[in-house]
């Protein structure tokens, strides 16, 4: 987990639609509680992603629901702290809507090409191509990896404050890191991931969808390039 060493302190009227969304995935989480321990059960159903179903044309909806859903406390906890880390200052940055569309846009890519990526690991272990394919995932990580990689490009010189064991330890500083050395390597680290689950998902052991965080953040990635490009040309005028 990370912050930043210094707080800019940007005012509740900048940044609304980034607490609509962790406020919005808050209520979701509670929802899914409510639905496992009291309910029906249905909802992660319903409203999780499946690449199976959503090849086969089924449940398209989720690959847009998904996004506001988490597997436990632990993942939205996880999830929420990067966000409203990174999030204050991009939807600053961009103003609302860029800052919503950048969002379920990097969200929405995300989900795909984690579709796409599991066909192709199933290429790889035959065995385990239709297993691979019947896996429910969700999660907002998609859609917060391209807030984080527009983070990167848009603050790059920010420092970031890591802290060691922040759940099982002290949560005491271990270094303080450039936002861009940060960002770039999260990314490698799960393009990392990413080939290996490909080849040998088994071995690999994780039920992270590493290839969503990526397509999240090439998505974000372009359209901060695209913005930066054009605000710094506007400055030039």
């Amino acid at each position: 987990m990370a912050y930043e060493v210094k707080d800019d302190r940007i005012p509740f009227t900048r940044q609304y639609v980034s607490m609509i969304i962790i406020a919005i995935c808050i209520v979701v989480m509670i929802l899914q509680y409510l639905d496992y321990f009291f309910g029906s059960g249905t909802l992660l159903i319903e409203y999780a992603f499946v690449p199976s179903e959503f090849l086969r044309g089924e449940k398209l909806w989720t690959i847009f629901t998904s996004m506001f859903m988490h597997g436990d406390f632990v993942h939205i906890l996880m999830n929420m702290w990067f966000f409203y880390v990174v999030a204050d200052n991009c939807e600053k940055k961009f103003g609302h809507i860029l800052f919503l569309i950048t969002y379920l846009a990097s969200g929405i890519f995300a989900t795909f090409l984690h579709a796409i990526t599991t066909v192709i690991a199933g290429m790889f272990s035959p065995a385990l191509g239709t297993l691979l394919l019947d896996i429910p995932s969700l999660g907002a990580s998609g859609a917060i990896f391209g807030i984080i990689a527009a983070y990167g490009i848009l603050f790059p010189d920010t420092k970031l404050a890591l802290l060691a064991n922040p759940l099982g330890g002290t949560g005491t500083v271990s270094r303080t890191v450039k936002a861009s050395y940060f960002v770039a390597i999260y990314l490698i680290t799960e393009v990392t991931y990413g080939i290996y689950a490909i080849i040998d998902p088994i071995r690999l052991g994780s039920s992270t969808a590493h290839w969503a965080h990526v397509g999240g953040a090439l998505i974000g990635a372009i359209v901060a390039f695209i913005y930066k490009a054009y605000d710094e040309n506007k400055k030039k005028k």
